[in-house]
């Protein structure tokens, strides 16, 4: 029995407080804040930024308060609030603030962009379970249902409250939507709505008391004389209330004693919420206190102009374009020191790949245990530790990846943004926000100076720098003086002409990684491909292995010996024969890191051989293993995806290897050379950071392609000369501004009739918007991923603001309502980074 107290859920005239309604937004694709009435025993305690579950329909849903006010607007009767979990604001005013540019910029709801900016796990979710009623469980017995009625009947039978994601889970392919839905309308199914309370902030406990009503002590005694143990947890709860920890520690194997004294109605229990205290999920590495290293004459000067902003709380962009292994991050760690000195907090953003152990003990050996870690790595435990940190101002520095940009800092001085141009910067669910532009505003917001760092700055970025929004640092050489590595491009056709060559690796490369394991040197080998062979295909009749959820062939990974689709997790063993004809013949074309190990350790058994992709980290710990290894030389060859190429600094690395470098030029998007140009570079980059020069060998068959020109030769200028020349020709961004919107649908006719009637209703938009260009429709380049089938469509303009206005009246049309349903999704992205 629980002893909560029951509140009145409305207030008489006379009671109003001084505020009486909340607007509270949701996690929820809707725009509009919701009013609801403030209960008088909440009078006072609800605040801007505080979390308030409510009802919400037919569901209790938890919201946040943006604002408050005094009078009912609305003229109708407004529900109440229910709950409020905190006794402070989970976010401040000022994160209110950016989170409302982040939804009028990107398009979301105001709600989303607030739960993206706290750590996940941290709300109650409501959760609707299916329940087998008293006329379902008369069906089934009687067996009058058709056969998929009777498979869910008999599931919510054997398990009981299923949500309906789990009964899909459970009946897999004899799951009917449809079925359910008609069985909900016949009274045979059942829903109740249960809250799934967060374990982060708060624990649950069960509290066990002395019954209400007892019997007479006779009674008592009478229940009691037999079981000793028994009495004994009696007589301890007639000392006053008691929980089950302090009772299990009393008295061992109490659980079924508790319950015998339930039945017997001689105690009663309730569950009691409590604030879980913030306890170090690990022990903090000792601090060593690392001396700043001396700066030459570039960080000097670069260090300087950055210094003047920070010491004066001038809001300034920079753009720090310094090639690999020039000290870049030295300068990121004086503007930090500076900014504590001046009593403020700094924010750190990587990208989550060079997020690397590396990293993250740099920091701490500078600055110890003011330094918070935020990243997907950390369970979510961990992470509501590190951001409790942060807002209780126990920390000074946050190092996160993306979004740690809403990390609850109070006063901030610099947010730094390395490797400004990556990708992984971009959020590819709801809300669409880059963390680049978001820090921007946000660092606007505070006075604060946002220091952007990159070897291959993106071109949206050098273009800024020569309008005059950032204001460009150089660091034209690498520390130490220090030599760039030698870079050298195998054409691997004429490597298979004139040397009849067919191996994975070029004469070159091989001769290269003997001399460097007889000089006791490490090597890096980078192919960004998972898997052995990438494309299986019968001999006989040309049939090709692939996902059938998804538009892409299946990838062969021997070790487990089955074809599995990178992008739906599909799987099926290793064929015998063609699925189509029979044939006997099943070749393996192409190759990935699995295929590229395996031929390694064929040519150089004597290596100490180690991989690092998706398929060989499988957590935190197995990622630092990696690098532990390397720093004690265990490791002469590592070989990697992406994940080798950034936030990894080994000075006995001497060689790099690029296999099949032409990879990324073949994506279908306008931005494919820059992004293989910054991928080379990078890559290169991990070669020669200690006293041995380095050298990179990067393998084509596109070796004429300009792109290896100007990463031979180091030359980021040339390249972003003729990329932007090439750009602005063609109208792609910098130059003009992009939107791109995605119709997601299970139904290939469903989803193609939303498209084309979508594209007459932004023809009628834009014909009264002059200077915006519809593109489309058009299949994406991946047309069908995970069963749903996917079309674009693009907005362009050289004004961005057009195209805002635009969007606006788009959600306004009846089109989008009619249509927008869980069949069919439209998906909007502001400054797309990708468009595949």
């Amino acid at each position: 029995m629980s002893t909560q107290k029951s509140f009145p859920t409305r207030l008489s005239s006379n009671q109003k407080p001084a505020f009486a309604y909340a607007e509270v937004v949701f996690n929820l694709p809707l725009k509009d804040a919701f009013t609801y009435e403030i209960p008088l025993h909440f009078s006072g305690m609800v605040k801007k930024g505080m979390r308030v579950l409510v009802p919400f329909g037919r569901r209790r849903l938890t919201g946040y308060v943006v604002s408050l006010s005094k009078h009912n607007k609305k003229n109708i009767p407004l529900k109440a609030i229910e709950e409020v979990p905190d006794s402070e604001p989970v976010i401040s005013k000022e994160l209110l603030s950016l989170t409302r540019w982040v939804a009028d910029y990107y398009h979301s709801s105001w709600g989303e962009a607030i739960k993206a900016a706290l750590p996940a796990g941290l709300d109650d979710t409501s959760l609707d379970k299916l329940y087998l009623t008293g006329q379902g469980l008369k069906a089934l017995t009687e067996n009058t249902q058709p056969s998929q009625a009777t498979f869910i009947l008999q599931a919510l039978n054997s398990k009981r409250n299923l949500t309906s994601k789990q009964l899909e889970r459970s009946l897999k392919k004899t799951y009917s939507p449809s079925t359910l839905a008609k069985l909900k309308r016949d009274g045979l199914v059942g829903v109740k709505n249960e809250i799934k309370r967060s374990s982060l902030k708060y624990e649950y406990e069960k509290v066990f008391q002395l019954a209400e009503n007892l019997p007479k002590k006779q009674e008592i005694e009478k229940l009691l004389e037999r079981s000793p143990k028994q009495r004994a947890i009696y007589q301890f709860i007639c000392k006053g209330q008691t929980t089950s920890s302090d009772l299990n520690n009393q008295i061992s194997g109490s659980s079924q004693i508790i319950k015998s004294l339930l039945n017997k109605k001689l105690i009663e229990t309730y569950t009691r919420k409590k604030e879980r205290g913030l306890i170090s999920p690990h022990v903090q590495p000792e601090w060593t206190n690392e001396n700043p290293h001396q700066l030459n004459k570039e960080q000097d000067k670069c260090y300087r102009e950055l210094k003047q902003s920070i010491e004066n709380a001038i809001f300034q962009p920079y753009l720090l374009h310094g090639v690999t292994g020039s000290g870049k991050t030295e300068i990121y760690l004086r503007c930090i020191k500076l900014v504590l000195d001046l009593n403020k907090s700094a924010l750190m953003i990587v990208p989550e790949i060079s997020l690397t152990p590396q990293t993250v003990e740099r920091f701490r050996q500078r600055f110890g245990d003011r330094v918070a870690v935020l990243h997907s790595g950390l369970t979510q435990k961990e992470r509501f530790y590190e951001w409790g940190k942060i807002r209780d101002e126990k920390v000074s520095i946050a190092v996160g990846a993306r979004s740690a940009i809403f990390a609850p800092f109070k006063n901030l001085g610099i947010i730094v943004i390395d490797e400004e141009h990556d990708t992984s910067y971009k959020q590819e669910s709801c809300p669409r926000y880059h963390a680049r532009d978001s820090a921007i505003i946000r660092a606007q917001k505070q006075n604060a100076v946002v220091l952007l760092g990159s070897a291959t700055p993106s071109l949206e970025s050098i273009k800024n720098a020569e309008r005059g929004k950032y204001h460009y640092l150089s660091l034209e050489n690498r520390v130490h003086n220090r030599l760039l590595p030698i870079v050298k491009v195998i054409n691997m056709k004429a490597e298979m002409d004139s040397k009849k060559n067919f191996s994975i690796f070029s004469t070159l490369l091989k001769k290269s990684i003997f001399d460097r394991i007889k000089r006791g040197e490490q090597i890096f080998l980078f192919l960004n491909r998972r898997g052995t062979a990438n494309h299986v295909f019968c001999k006989e009749c040309s049939f090709v292995f692939e996902c059938p959820h998804c538009s892409v062939t299946l990838t062969f990974h021997s070790k487990k010996n089955f074809l599995l689709c990178h992008y739906c997790n599909f799987f099926t063993r290793k064929p015998e024969c063609c699925a189509d004809c029979g044939g006997a013949v099943i070749r393996f074309s192409g190759f990935g890191t699995q295929k590229l190990e395996d031929e390694t350790k064929k040519l150089f058994p004597q290596a100490r051989i180690a991989r690092l992709d998706r398929d060989t980290v499988k957590g935190r710990e197995s990622f630092e293993a990696v690098h532990r290894k390397m720093n004690l030389g265990e490791i002469d060859i590592l070989i990697g995806t992406q994940m080798i190429t950034k936030g990894h600094d080994f000075p006995n690395v001497t060689l790099v290897g690029v296999l099949y470098a032409d990879l990324s030029l073949h994506i279908p998007d306008f931005r494919s050379a820059e992004r293989s140009f910054q991928l080379l570079t990078q890559v290169a980059g991990r070669a020669g950071r200690g006293k041995v020069p380095g050298l990179v060998i990067i393998q084509s068959l596109l070796s004429g392609h300009y792109v290896f020109d100007f990463v031979k030769e180091h030359d980021f200028t040339g390249f972003s000369e003729k990329e932007l020349a090439l750009r602005e020709k063609l109208k792609y961004p910098p130059f003009t501004r992009m939107v791109s919107i995605e119709i997601e649908s299970e139904h290939e006719q469903a989803g193609e009739k939303f498209a084309n009637s979508l594209h007459k209703t932004l023809v009628r938009i834009t014909n009264k918007i002059s200077g915006i260009e519809v593109l489309g429709p058009a299949r994406a380049s991946l047309y069908q991923i995970n069963n749903r089938f996917r079309r674009h469509l693009i907005l362009r303009s050289y004004d961005y603001r057009k195209l805002h206005s635009a969007l606006r009246r788009l959600y306004e049309t009846p089109e989008i309502k009619k249509f927008s349903n869980s069949k069919v999704k439209l998906i909007l992205d502001v400054d797309p980074v990708s468009l595949m």
